[in-house]
């Protein structure tokens, strides 16, 4: 959420309790960062950049987060825990691991272009933020592994697939959606729904039903 829908709080007594003030100081500092991040780049945003634009001072940023690394990576966790949320109600009560796969699909990609600043933070700016965030982005997208892996009982009996099949097609996914948004057109992601569905499906339907399911998710 953009710092500036969250809104300052207002002078003298708001009645809000001590908790209630420091949760909305700690949303806004996180909005904050995603906004610079989206803008400058995170190499080049400054502590003063997050605190002007949450509108706080530099002792409220350091009651919150000890670096604007830690900070970075609060953010990328709230977009994860969202992320996790809308993919269990994006596959509830669909039928199938492929068509599970396809929602799933669709609901990240509908969210990251519906907020291109979080995008960027979480496919682009992540790879260059530090050690520390690019071994939690590695661990968040691994995440997806045991949910392709759904799909190996997809195959005939028998036919194995390398042990190496759900990080390359994680590494594909990712890639793909990398260059769309490292290209400014994090709002058109939704466009490579037929593309990710093929990729994810591929290993474990094989082309023909793989290509005809991609086809079928673009016209729903």
């Amino acid at each position: 959420m953009p710092a500036e829908e969250l809104g300052p709080l207002p002078a003298g007594r708001h009645g809000y309790s001590r908790e209630q003030v420091a949760h909305h100081q700690r949303e806004r500092l996180i909005a904050s960062l995603a906004e610079a991040v989206a803008e400058k780049g995170y190499a080049a945003v400054t502590l003063t950049d997050i605190v002007e634009h949450a509108k706080v001072s530099r002792r409220v940023f350091y009651a919150n987060f000890e670096s604007k690394e830690q900070c970075f990576l609060a953010a990328f966790e709230v977009v994860v825990d969202h992320l996790r949320e809308l993919v269990a109600e994006a596959v509830e009560g669909v039928d199938g691991w492929p068509r599970q796969t396809i929602a799933a699909s669709r609901a990240v990609l509908a969210f990251l272009a519906a907020e291109p600043d979080l995008a960027r933070l979480c496919l682009v700016e992540s790879r260059g933020a530090g050690p520390a965030v690019t071994a939690r982005f590695n661990e968040a997208v691994g995440e997806l592994a045991p949910l392709l892996a759904r799909g190996r009982a997809e195959r005939p009996e028998g036919e194995r697939l390398p042990d190496s099949t759900e990080d390359s097609t994680i590494g594909s996914l990712v890639s793909l959606a990398h260059r769309k948004v490292a290209a400014g057109e994090a709002t058109q992601l939704p466009d490579l729904l037929p593309d990710c569905a093929e990729l994810a499906l591929l290993p474990y339907l094989g082309p023909t039903e793989a290509a005809r399911l991609a086809a079928v998710s673009s016209q729903s």
